[in-house]
């Protein structure tokens, strides 16, 4: 008789919900992919906490998908897939109201997960690996969503903040953290994913200056302030929101002593780099304390280093106390 006692298998999180595949013609084909999307997001939910998800949507028209996809909540546009400066969006969570309770619907391309159809003797490892960390990174999402919302109920729908200012650092930050926390949290399942992350990286910080350098240089022509702030932002910021994605992964992988920020940061503009080690080290921050913030502006803080960098680079945006904002490019 063996003496080894089996250990009890971890329970999954997932809930009873629809996995479902639409614009495969093949129906075999399709009940497959069901079948193995069903499994996979089982087994990631035996690790992340997915009690909270709507449902799944493989479609091959992913756009299609997102715009018909019913969220509940009246007046919201449609969703969009990411789609800008070549990175296009191939999964997405999205919150949706089921009576008086905030879920998350993922729906996915068909394309990048088609793998999951076939048995396992036949799939490519790599587009199975692929697969892996599309559909983990959404699950992670999945719980994200969750922790937030149990701690600031309401928080995912709607701003916080009242003021004009006050609802652009909440955009800032809701943006950063949830993809640091997120591949923070999938990237046991992702762990080849760290190069395309430095790429996307090395991508947005390869013209940002220069971009808010011509939307200043525009300014001048067309005079419109917001105009401005939201064009010079954007190409300063976007670097800021993919070092929330390379920073979560390696600190997800990091065994033991979390990598260094600036090593990470060889040749870059020295107010980006300071804004990223700040915007980090304020993450990694919030993540030890997960579930303990004592307000939302202590994530509100990572929006205020957002503004830091607009301002050093030459947009400046002061709140006034009526709530607009007197933005100016001296």
């Amino acid at each position: 008789m063996s003496d080894q006692i089996d250990k009890p298998e971890i329970p999954s999180t997932m809930p009873d919900i629809s996995v479902e595949v639409v614009g495969i013609q093949n129906e075999y084909g399709a009940e497959c992919l069901r079948l193995g999307m069903t499994d996979l997001v089982r087994e990631i939910g035996r690790y992340l906490d997915i009690s909270s998800l709507d449902g799944i949507t493989v479609a091959v028209d992913y756009d299609k998908a997102l715009r018909g996809l019913d969220r509940g909540i009246e007046g919201l546009r449609p969703e969009e897939r990411t789609n800008d400066g070549g990175l296009v969006g191939v999964g997405k969570s999205v919150v949706v109201k089921r009576g008086d309770e905030f879920r998350t619907h993922i729906v996915l391309l068909a394309d990048h997960v088609c793998v999951l159809a076939f048995a396992e003797e036949d799939r490519n490892i790599d587009d199975l690996r692929t697969a892996l960390a599309i559909v983990s990174h959404e699950c992670a999402h999945v719980e994200e969503h969750a922790e937030r919302d149990r701690q600031f109920p309401g928080v995912l729908i709607g701003y916080r903040a009242e003021d004009y200012i006050g609802k652009l650092e909440q955009q800032f930050s809701e943006s950063f953290w949830g993809e640091y926390a997120v591949c923070r949290a999938s990237a046991p399942w992702a762990r080849n994913q760290a190069q395309r992350y430095r790429e996307n990286v090395a991508t947005r910080l390869n013209d940002a200056r220069s971009k808010a350098l011509e939307a200043i240089r525009s300014y001048r022509i067309h005079g419109n302030v917001e105009r401005v702030l939201q064009e010079a932002g954007a190409a300063l910021l976007e670097p800021l929101r993919m070092a929330s994605y390379l920073f979560g992964h390696l600190d997800g992988i990091a065994e033991g002593q979390l990598p260094d920020i600036a090593s990470q940061l060889e040749d870059t503009d020295p107010a980006i780099a300071t804004a990223i080690t700040e915007l980090v080290s304020q993450m990694r921050v919030l993540w030890d304390r997960r579930g303990q913030w004592e307000s939302y502006d202590e994530l509100m803080a990572m929006g205020r280093t957002g503004f830091k960098l607009i301002s050093a680079c030459g947009v400046h945006a002061t709140p006034q106390p009526n709530g607009t904002a007197y933005i100016n490019v001296p």
